[in-house]
């Protein structure tokens, strides 16, 4: 399994910085983000079941803003997060609630707002639910993660 922690730990702004000098130039980036960015610029440019392409008609748009990349990537970092601390907000205690682990879940520790609900997020696939709204994405891991039965298993290798 390859570690992607590189990604992952990063902040947005870089991201959307190496980004932008992989489209300008892409031997410029280091060869694993250029693999990323690749397989990324694939992922947008085509969609299809079970890993068959799709040819995209020419009028579609394939230019992404880099708002949208950006919080493309809080969502995804968002979902990561979620895996890996969200069962320090599990309700396992009836009596009382929980003393805060400092498990940062906040929509604004991955530069997204409640305005960012309705917004629809191609990162919703990797929590297994496609390409749907901000709000689903968060119902979805917060019934996952942080019901009465919390779920850890990132540290397992």
């Amino acid at each position: 399994m390859k570690d992607f922690s590189y990604i992952t730990n990063s902040s947005p702004a870089f991201i959307e910085s190496l980004y932008n000098d992989f489209v300008n130039d892409p031997t410029s980036v280091d060869a694993e983000y250029r693999k990323f960015f690749e397989g990324f610029d694939f992922a947008v440019a085509k969609e299809g079941a079970n890993g068959k392409a799709v040819s995209v008609p020419a009028s579609a748009d394939k230019t992404v803003s880099s708002n949208h990349l950006t919080k493309e990537l809080g969502v995804y970092q968002m979902i990561i997060r979620y895996r890996k601390k969200g069962h320090l907000l599990a309700k396992t205690n009836p009596i009382r609630e929980r003393k805060n682990r400092g498990a940062n879940l906040d929509l604004e520790n991955f530069g997204l707002s409640d305005a960012d609900m309705d917004t629809e997020f191609e990162a919703g696939k990797i929590a297994g639910l496609g390409k749907v709204p901000l709000g689903k994405i968060v119902d979805h891991l917060k019934r996952l993660y942080t019901g009465h039965v919390g779920l850890e298993y990132l540290y397992i290798t």
